[in-house]
């Protein structure tokens, strides 16, 4: 069991926590070695018995890290054997090889063997979440002898919680210079691109190794304090996608990193309170883009029209806020309700009108140039493939310009083009396509029950629109109420709903986004140790149903299902309403 350690924010793999030393630490953390009390490898004693002694003496410090003794070899072999775990009072520490087998006991912090070694991005991707992926939740993972200021971002990205500072330590003591731009001999530099206080002495008195290690700490602790921000402002990726460009190994880290989906996934929250900047290519394997996209494949259940109408995105988000949205639907008129709106966008492929506003449709910006590459191409084209395998229509409307024309029509997408655009002559087209396409089409159901139903699904899964819509239910501003008026949902700001107790019970046969707890009633927040078990799809962020002998509620998931369940630590579900059963 973990006591020392407890993860209080998470963007990704990334995390903010809280370890008890002497005091409390806030991590990432650069640790000192003043903070660890370490045995040392097994082989340095002549038998395992006086390695335990050994150990027994230095548990005894409290305050710090007790590392017992633990089989040291090189990155590439396997170790023999493994050490247990040695118990002590205080927060304790089991060094893991990347290549050994099993899962490690339960430990406050788990030290990554030859860490310093892992210098190939497919060692490093592999071992990091090899190892983050069999130890648990609560347990911080420390990589020694490995950050800098320039790979810091990735580290903790990949979901490291501590490093030290002996890697750029030793390199200023060799004549090495560090920045989060990249590293130098110092000797190859006209000038110092530094103005702290150790540079600005080594321009006086000239360079000096101890200074430059001093300077080189100094920009590791700096580059933390960055990290740390963008992880509370849930933007590190945006962050790490940006820093990674220092150098290729770095970048080839991220791409091989994007392809451990489930990792990631797993680990993502479904919101963020911050925008997506997809400024680059990788940007097309975020978990968020490529979620929203399974989401509206796969869960989404389109209004069940004989017209589909394909529009452009826009700058502005929510994209019917926009003018160019605005001004599709005053030429649309009355035929709108007929219409299944589309929107095709880069990175995210395609968003149904009755999604605009989940994250992250109406929050993510990108370059735009008017140009479609071939990556952007094939992603959109397959991605509406799909949709309309799943969703037949009897006619399609292509109101679009540009390539975005181009590209659909020569995908083969059998549609009237309308040439796009917000030009009066382009949305009289548009006005008179419409109105011929619909004119013996059947009405839609009115948007806000749409949406409803859309949101339901999207969140819960295929089928909850159906459920939680069941009778006779109405809209009333932005809840939704059965035919007595009891409140079922409301939407919320961030385009997620808030199930109320009876909109809950709805939702309880399909089964999903499921807390299970302890006979107990709450009188807060749910935490990990109350949990018995939670559905595995349940992510941070997620609207979920807690279900105990004695109590029934509604919140929000702080942690992912397979978190809460194997967590001792830590908020499991914010409650927003919950009852005595």
């Amino acid at each position: 069991m973990t006591r020392f350690f407890e993860v209080t924010g998470r963007d990704g793999p990334a995390r903010i926590g809280r370890l008890r030393l002497k005091e409390t630490v806030e991590t990432p953390a650069i640790i000192s070695k003043d903070a660890i009390v370490s045995v040392g490898p097994i082989w340095a004693f002549s038998s395992i018995e006086e390695a335990l002694k050994a150990s027994a003496s230095l548990s005894e410090e409290g305050g710090r890290i007790f590392i017992g003794p633990h089989v040291a070899v090189p990155l590439s072999i396997e170790p023999p054997f493994t050490v247990p775990l040695i118990p002590t009072d205080g927060p304790s520490g089991i060094v893991v090889h990347p290549l050994a087998e099993g899962r490690p006991p339960a430990s406050d912090i788990c030290v990554i063997e030859a860490a310093g070694s892992l210098r190939n991005p497919r060692e490093l991707v592999g071992a990091i979440t090899k190892i983050r992926g069999e130890t648990p939740p609560d347990s911080a993972l420390y990589a020694p002898a490995l950050a800098t200021p320039s790979n810091l971002a990735l580290l903790i990205y990949l979901g490291v919680d501590l490093v030290d500072g002996a890697r750029v330590e030793v390199d200023g003591l060799l004549g090495i210079y560090h920045l989060r731009d990249g590293v130098w001999p110092v000797e190859e530099l006209k000038e110092l691109p530094c103005r702290c206080g150790f540079c600005r002495a080594m321009e006086r008195y000239g360079a000096d190794s101890n200074l430059i290690a001093e300077h080189n700490l100094l920009k590791l602790e700096e580059e933390l304090f960055v990290v740390r921000q963008m992880i509370r402002t849930g933007t590190i990726r945006e962050y790490v996608e940006r820093q990674v460009r220092v150098t290729p190994e770095q970048t080839t880290a991220l791409r091989l990193l994007d392809q451990e989906h489930e990792y990631l996934e797993r680990r993502t929250p479904v919101s963020r309170r911050s925008a997506i900047y997809a400024n680059c290519a990788e940007s097309l394997q975020r978990v968020e883009v490529t979620r929203f996209a399974r989401r509206v494949l796969e869960r989404y259940r389109a209004p069940e029209g004989d017209v589909l109408l394909l529009l452009p995105c826009s700058a502005r988000k929510p994209y019917s806020t926009s003018r160019s949205h605005r001004l599709f639907a005053m030429a649309l008129g009355g035929t709108r309700r007929k219409l299944a709106e589309l929107i095709l966008t880069s990175p995210l492929a395609l968003v149904p009108r009755e999604l605009e506003e989940v994250y992250p449709a109406a929050s993510y910006d990108v370059p735009v140039t008017g140009r479609w590459d071939l990556e952007e191409r094939d992603w959109i084209t397959s991605c509406l493939d799909r949709y309309l395998e799943r969703n037949p229509y009897q006619r399609i409307i292509a109101h679009l310009n540009g390539e975005l024309w181009e590209m659909v029509e020569e995908h083969g997408i059998d549609a009237v083009y309308t040439g796009g655009g917000t030009g009066g002559d382009a949305l009289k087209e548009l006005k008179e396509a419409a109105a011929e396409a619909t004119r013996d089409a059947k009405v839609l159901p009115g948007y806000s029950i749409r949406r409803f139903s859309a949101l339901a699904d999207y969140h819960f899964g295929r089928g909850a629109g159906g459920a939680l819509l069941a009778g006779d239910v109405k809209v009333k501003g932005r809840e939704l109420q059965s035919d007595d008026m009891t409140a079922l949902a409301a939407l919320t700001p961030n385009g997620t709903i808030a199930l109320s107790l009876e909109g809950a019970r709805r939702l309880l046969p399909l089964g999903g986004y499921i807390v299970e707890i302890g006979d107990f009633l709450p009188r807060g927040d749910v935490l990990a140790p109350g949990v018995v078990g939670a559905d595995d799809q349940i992510r941070p962020g997620d609207e979920v149903m807690v279900r105990g002998e004695a109590a029934f509620g509604v919140g929000r998931a702080r942690m992912s299902g397979w978190e809460m369940v194997e967590s001792t630590r830590g908020i499991a579900v914010e409650l927003r309403h919950v009852e005595k059963v």
